[in-house]
């Protein structure tokens, strides 16, 4: 016992170098950048970011870098530098050519700036351009290393160079200043005594003047300078230097008070106007440029490794190994079980390491808070870290969170309390996961749901359906009287005068949970395999509301396995690592940010043709794809694309896929409209556009018609020559038919009797039969009488062809006829006359 007891004095005070950390992703030729030679960066309004490197243009949209070089128009491939105006234009320099070359804030391709003959006679091999701006006028104003003095192009071709005066010679050396415009932000080398003014500061150079040249304005006139080293220049002229044993790779300001320095092969800085140091990053790291983008994060190009990015620099990590449990003590000093055994502590952000496992079996710590006891298990034993004593040498799976209470471990299908110093054991007849105690009462986590037990009598819950699924935890909140149960199915059960279940439906990340944790009556926590979600109960009120961390939050992994909190620090436990970070950043946290959408191209039968609205194309090409590109870097894998086709659907389709297909529509007009959601939020950028697919010519209205008309015409071309010279009778009927079958609508007769308007359809009419100047118009359902002559009716009718006169006192309607005779017809069980020189009209009638 004795030589336990001092291997663990040893073990206690050996302590790690581990510090905390932001959590990287690097890109670099392999996730296909052109070169891990990265010089400088550029976030354009739709949210790519650009990156100048030695082998051209490079732009990335979240998903994947898209490359431009001399093919695309560059003038070269070593491109220096971006300088984004006033007017949307991003000017970069080309190094070899010494050229400028600008692209658009709305990309359309590299341009060409109209003088760079005039540039290229100013400057020499080594000479490098650092700094330009276009003013409103057009004129370019360029300054940088090696140049001597401020060259001026008008937007005419005009160059002037001001301050080129040298004094001294090679021999004697020069008196090198640097010259700098504040208000354009130019700054160049100057070899002669001017005086500084209102408009251009003269800053007299400690060190040597190098390619890395550049400067920067902070508030209250204050520059920040590169020369060799990292120097500042106060209000007041005075000039000091800092990290005189570094070297600076670039600067770029970040607001009026904070700037960043990189350098070479010493990582980076961000720094306040006094030199203070509030961050460091990529130690042994040689770091060229520094951008925030619109979502946050934080991108470091380096001259050897590419490009890292921090997703969210608000969390950071301090260990990369598997955690599997956590607790603090009553001096809220962390404590870390770890998945290989060890058992740790964290003091001042470093790691102590109390034991070290046999990478056996995982590790867990609980603290005793009635006995102010730390106890951990590991390889089989359960040990009190603060009396130094050993409590029980058997297996364990959980040490419940209550502790204080008898309890001290639950393990198979056992639990094991201590009563008056004595361990006793409880059986139960299934896999025991946890167990707390509450009122008396042993609340029970099975793999068949929940079990109480009390006065030793064990009853399974199920009176719900979600208390017969897995729970693998279950803790006690004392002060509201509530269990909290992380179940594998059911979410978080949350057990009190009422029992329900909070799960995904609500918010919650998955219904399956690890851990749940109680930080007090109103917060609980609950760990899943994809991600932390934080559970708030406003006071007096039954309702809830579910914030959730992922790694789309710059979470280091979303399997968590436990978190603890200290003051306003959450820790998390995470199968990558120990990661932390302030609660306050889950108020200002923004999952759902968007930054552009737009649809990329529009391929029919697999070849991409122009995106114009209301695009007419021929039937066959009906096989139409959408390849849309929705742009937010730190949410690029969580983005779904909402799509429809207004005219057929009346819902919305989601798909992760930006490449959207309908490989085979029907002839019709067409809205495709699509939107975007991350986490379920849905953002108001929408892409419409509108085509039409034309039906085959031989189903369109022309050539139905021309078809008709070419009938028609054939018909009566062949009636003409063939039949009309025999028998006009059949053509007459013929064309009746004809004109019946192109007017199937019902015809309407219109007529006034007895001082009222009718309007009967003509189908109706039987006959008619004339009484003097009256006539009686005899119809399927009545019979009218109207003042007109019998040889004026056939002409008032709209389907004249339907009728004939068979007597001088009857017309008849030739489709009513159901019989005739040699001087007779019947219409409807009426047999209706035919007189002597009217027999021939008998002939017209054909059944």
């Amino acid at each position: 016992m004795k030589l336990q007891f001092t291997f663990l004095i040893f073990i206690i005070f050996l302590q790690t170098g581990n510090t905390q950390e932001f959590i990287y992703k690097n890109f670099s030729i392999d996730e296909g950048l052109p070169s891990s030679e990265v010089y400088d960066m550029y976030q354009d309004k739709l949210g790519y970011i650009w990156f100048a490197t030695d082998k051209g243009l490079s732009r990335y949209n979240g998903y994947e870098f898209e490359n431009f070089t001399t093919k695309d128009s560059l003038p070269g491939n070593t491109i220096l530098d971006f300088y984004p105006q006033k007017n949307g234009r991003v000017y970069c320099y080309e190094y070899h050519s010494k050229s400028l070359f600008y692209f658009n804030s709305n990309f359309d391709g590299f341009h060409n700036y109209n003088y760079n003959h005039l540039l290229r006679e100013q400057l020499a091999s080594n000479q490098v351009l650092k700094s330009i701006h276009f003013d409103e006028s057009g004129t370019l104003y360029v300054g940088g290393y090696g140049i001597k003095g401020l060259i001026k192009i008008t937007s005419d071709g005009i160059l002037t160079q001001d301050y080129n005066h040298i004094e001294g010679d090679e021999q004697n050396g020069f008196d090198i200043k640097l010259g700098v415009v504040p208000e354009k932000n130019i700054v160049f080398a100057v070899y002669s005594d001017y005086q500084s003014s209102k408009d251009v500061i003269f800053i007299k150079q400690k060190n040597n003047l190098t390619s890395r040249l550049d400067i920067v304005k902070l508030k209250d006139n204050q520059i920040i300078f590169l020369d060799e080293k990292l120097g500042t220049r106060s209000k007041d002229g005075i000039i000091k230097y800092y990290n005189e044993n570094l070297n600076p790779t670039g600067i770029k300001r970040i607001n009026d008070s904070l700037f960043f320095v990189g350098y070479y092969n010493n990582g980076a800085e961000i720094r306040d106007a006094s030199g203070k140091v509030h961050q460091k990053f990529l130690p042994n790291k040689s770091v060229s440029d520094f951008l925030i983008d619109k979502e946050g994060g934080y991108w470091f190009s380096t001259l050897d490794d590419g490009i890292y990015y921090i997703k969210n620099p608000k969390i950071k990590t301090l260990i990369n190994s598997h955690i599997t449990s956590l607790t603090k003590d009553d001096k809220d000093y962390l404590f870390i079980g770890f998945n290989n055994g060890n058992i740790g502590k964290i003091q001042n952000r470093s790691i102590k390491l109390l034991y070290t496992g046999k990478n056996n079996n995982v590790a867990l710590v609980q603290f005793d808070k009635n006995n102010k006891s730390l106890l951990g298990y590991s390889d089989a034993k359960l040990f009190n870290y603060t009396s130094g004593k050993s409590i029980i040498n058997s297996f364990a799976n959980k040490l419940p969170e209550n502790i204080g209470h008898p309890i001290l471990k639950s393990s198979n299908n056992t639990f094991a309390i201590l009563r008056n110093d004595s361990i006793i054991h409880y059986h139960i007849n299934n896999h025991v996961h946890d167990v707390s105690y509450l009122n008396n009462t042993f609340y029970i986590a099975t793999s068949s749901g929940l079990l109480i037990k009390k006065n030793n009598e064990s009853t399974p819950q199920r009176f719900l359906d979600s208390l017969n699924v897995r729970i693998d935890d279950i803790d006690v909140s004392e002060q509201t009287n509530t269990i909290y149960m992380a179940t594998q199915d059911a979410g978080v059960i949350v057990y009190n005068d009422s029992i329900y279940s909070i799960n995904k439906d609500n918010g919650l990340t998955n219904n399956i949970i690890n851990e749940v944790h109680i930080e007090n009556d109103s917060t609980v926590w609950a760990c899943s395999n994809t991600g932390l979600n934080k559970i708030s109960f406003p006071k007096r009120s039954k309702k809830f509301s579910v914030t959730t961390i992922t790694t789309s939050d710059g979470l280091l992994s979303n399997d968590i396995d436990d978190i603890e909190i200290i003051n306003d620090t959450v820790w998390v436990a995470t199968k990558k690592g120990l990661c932390f970070f302030e609660k306050q950043f889950l108020d200002e946290k923004n999952t759902s940010i968007i930054l552009s959408l737009s649809l990329k191209e529009v391929n029919v039968n697999k070849e991409k043709i122009i995106a114009k609205e209301k695009s007419k194309l021929n039937y066959n090409a009906n096989n139409i794809e959408f390849k849309l590109q929705a742009i937010s870097l730190k949410n690029s894998y969580n983005i779904n694309y909402l799509y429809r086709l207004k005219e057929i659907d009346t819902t919305w389709y989601s798909t992760k896929n930006r490449t959207i297909s309908f490989p085979s529509l029907s002839p019709g007009k067409y809205t495709f409209q699509s939107k975007v959601a991350v986490n379920g939020k849905i953002s108001n950028q929408e892409i419409v556009y509108s085509f039409q697919i034309l039906p085959p010519f031989w189903k369109r209205w022309w050539f139905y018609s021309l078809s008709v008309v070419l009938f028609i015409g054939l018909i009566y071309l062949f009636f003409r020559i063939r039949v009309l010279t025999y028998n006009k009778d059949i053509v007459r009927e013929l064309m009746r038919l004809a004109i019946k079958k192109l007017k199937p609508n019902d015809q309407f007769y219109n007529f006034r009797a007895n001082g009222v308007d009718f309007k009967i359809p003509t189908n109706q009419i039987l006959y008619i039969n004339s009484q003097g100047n009256y006539l009686d118009i005899i119809t399927t359902k009545k019979t009218f009488t109207i003042r007109c002559k019998i040889g004026d009716f056939i002409d008032t009718t709209p389907d004249s062809l339907e009728y004939l006169r068979v007597h001088r006192s009857y017309i008849i309607r030739i489709d009513q006829v159901s019989s005739k005779g040699k001087n007779w017809v019947v219409i409807n069980e009426q047999q209706i006359p035919v007189g002597e020189t009217y027999l021939h009209q008998l002939d017209k009638i054909k059944f």
